[in-house]
């Protein structure tokens, strides 16, 4: 695999989940965020006789999907679509339940590298961070048009960042001179607002957690995940299964929370009573894999 492509964090535990309850085929499965297809290529080859309806935002990954799609025999379909309207996916497809849905949330390595996305602070380019560059304001247009404290609330709410107010400031204070329209722009704003202790030197850039809470904000990833598992869940056929893998504590929480509503409620069993974690051994190959964290449930019936 080469340095471009995603490696998929918890990829065989989370597909064993996935398909645990119905291994021999004849179903269908929703791959609610195909990217590079890790988990598409294993659920096809696990369950052979199944169909794989694969959704993504990004419209690179969609013409990944529809080729990969040839390799399959007509197997898995390719929809470009953000998960929140997995609902009318289906019903456009004539899908009323399906087997079960998985979530890889969170932001992929080629994304990360691909020039133009404004992902990355690594390389200088437009600050955009789309996942659909066809929809929505990108990240240079939130910040122009988003107050001092509307950007510090992003930044704290999405990233954790305790230096939240100091950087929102310096970012209005940069804008006043002139647009932020590049990840440097963005980067030099940030710039000496973090004061990093030394625990986290060495681990963490600076303008990390900042890059990630605009990414949030620009793609409105929480209530596209609420939405998402919500339909997930309504879809699901009795003994069915929504898996997610999450990066990010807010997403994990989300997913935690819905999981144990619907237990609540009596709409599912939780089966990961806790997170399922990447080993030592895959966080050693893949360090970005740290943070990954694994939930699933059953399906009840009503």
């Amino acid at each position: 695999m080469d340095s471009t492509n995603h490696e998929p964090v918890l990829l065989q535990e989370s597909v064993e989940l996935l398909v645990a309850a119905q291994p021999h085929g004849g179903a269908t499965y929703v791959d609610a965020t195909f990217g590079d297809g890790g988990h598409a290529h294993v659920i096809l080859d696990r369950v052979r006789a199944c169909r794989l309806v694969a959704l993504d935002r990004d419209p690179q990954a969609v013409a990944r999907a529809s080729a990969l799609s040839k390799e399959y025999a007509g197997r898995l379909v390719a929809i470009h679509a953000n998960f929140a309207d997995l609902a009318t996916v289906l019903d456009g497809l004539g899908i009323e339940l399906v087997a079960g849905v998985i979530f890889d949330l969170g932001l992929s390595s080629r994304q990360l590298s691909a020039w133009g996305r404004g992902f990355s602070f690594a390389v200088d380019q437009p600050l955009d961070m789309r996942f659909d560059p066809t929809r929505g304001p990108s990240a240079a247009e939130l910040l122009a048009t988003s107050s001092e404290e509307q950007i510090a609330a992003i930044i704290d709410r999405y990233g954790d960042e305790r230096f939240a107010r100091r950087i929102a400031r310096r970012i209005v204070d940069r804008r006043r001179l002139a647009p932020l329209r590049s990840t440097a722009d963005l980067v030099a704003a940030i710039r000496g607002a973090v004061v990093m202790p030394p625990h986290r030197r060495g681990r963490i850039h600076f303008a990390t957690r900042t890059f990630m809470a605009l990414r949030m904000a620009v793609n409105d990833e929480e209530r596209s995940l609420e939405l998402g598992l919500d339909a997930a869940c309504r879809r699901t056929r009795p003994g069915g299964r929504v898996a997610a893998i999450s990066f990010h504590s807010g997403e994990d929480r989300i997913v935690k929370r819905e999981f144990r509503n619907w237990e609540r409620d009596g709409r599912a069993a939780v089966l990961t009573k806790k997170a399922i974690q990447p080993s030592r051994g895959e966080v050693a190959a893949n360090p970005r894999s740290r943070s990954g964290r694994l939930r699933a449930v059953t399906i009840k019936e009503g």
